[in-house]
C-alpha cells in the first residue's frame, strides 16, 4: 500500500478512537473542521497521519 493511501486508511479509521470517559465526546468521521471555529484541519490530519506512518515504519 502507498504511502498516500495509508495516510488516508489512518484519517478513515479515526472513527475507531474511544469517546472521552470524562464528557463522551467523539471524533466525527468526515468531519475535518474544527468543532470550535470551523478551521478546515484536513491538512494537519494527513500530515499527522504520515507522522504516524512514519514513526510506525522505523
Amino acid at each position: 500500500m502507498e504511502i498516500s493511501e495509508q495516510t488516508q486508511l489512518l484519517i478513515n479509521l479515526m472513527d475507531h478512537i474511544p469517546p472521552c470517559q470524562s464528557c463522551g465526546m467523539r471524533w466525527s468521521t468526515g468531519d475535518y473542521e474544527c468543532p470550535h471555529c470551523g478551521e478546515d484541519q484536513y491538512e494537519k490530519l494527513y500530515q499527522w497521519a504520515e507522522l504516524v506512518i512514519e514513526k510506525l515504519s522505523e
